[in-house]
């Protein structure tokens, strides 16, 4: 870009240096009709009117002067100014190239160092949610395993009822049989008058059960 500005710059200074090298060149057609013409434009200023400038035409020799001139001054600018010029805005358009390509590639590393945290973040919070569930889930274990062994204990506790209630139902029973096969004993020796076996006494109570 600045390379072409000046490239575009170059032509236009020099224009400039050729109009200002010819100018010169432009001069008067002779003393004389300059002199003649010097005259009759006072006259005609004393008489109130415009004076008219004398005719004027191209020198040669002069012209031919300053194009030399103009063309040394083109080789002192393309020496001393041109490559200068060139080669300082070749390096202010490297630096600044190079400042776009740094820009660039900081950029580029600012964008994958925010992936990167993008991607920890992510990371961060499945494994965070994978804690949370973890934890409920132990959560329910316990609770279920809570719920589980409490219904055992209650079961336990049922059953040990059970047993206890069975038991005190077969002890009473036990006594109960105890007590009346005693005050059936004592009562079939008062009727009998004698004492009676333990076999005689199986046999009473089996009679007295078959008949109930």
């Amino acid at each position: 870009m600045l390379r072409q500005l000046a490239v575009r710059f170059v032509p236009l200074t020099a224009a400039i240096a050729l109009a200002v090298c010819i100018v010169p060149g432009v001069v008067a057609a002779d003393p004389e009709t300059a002199h003649s013409y010097e005259h009759h434009g006072d006259a005609h200023g004393a008489g109130g009117a415009h004076a008219a400038g004398p005719p004027i035409e191209f020198t040669a020799d002069l012209a031919l002067w300053s194009a030399i001139v103009f063309v040394v001054f083109l080789l002192v600018l393309k020496k001393a100014a041109w490559g200068p010029l060139i080669e300082g805005l070749d390096k202010r358009e490297a630096g600044i190239r190079s400042a776009i390509a740094q820009a660039e590639e900081n950029q580029r590393k600012s964008q994958a160092l925010l992936s990167e945290y993008e991607g920890k973040l992510r990371d961060a919070e499945k494994t965070v949610a994978e804690m949370v569930a973890e934890a409920k889930r132990d959560a329910e274990r316990t609770s279920q395993d809570i719920v589980t062994k409490a219904q055992a204990e209650v079961e336990a506790m049922r059953n040990r009822a059970k047993d206890d209630i069975q038991q005190a139902r077969d002890t009473a029973l036990s006594e109960v049989f105890s007590s009346v096969n005693r005050q059936v004993a004592m009562a079939t020796e008062r009727v009998l008058g004698r004492a009676i076996t333990d076999g005689d006494q199986e046999r009473l109570i089996q009679e007295a059960l078959s008949e109930i």
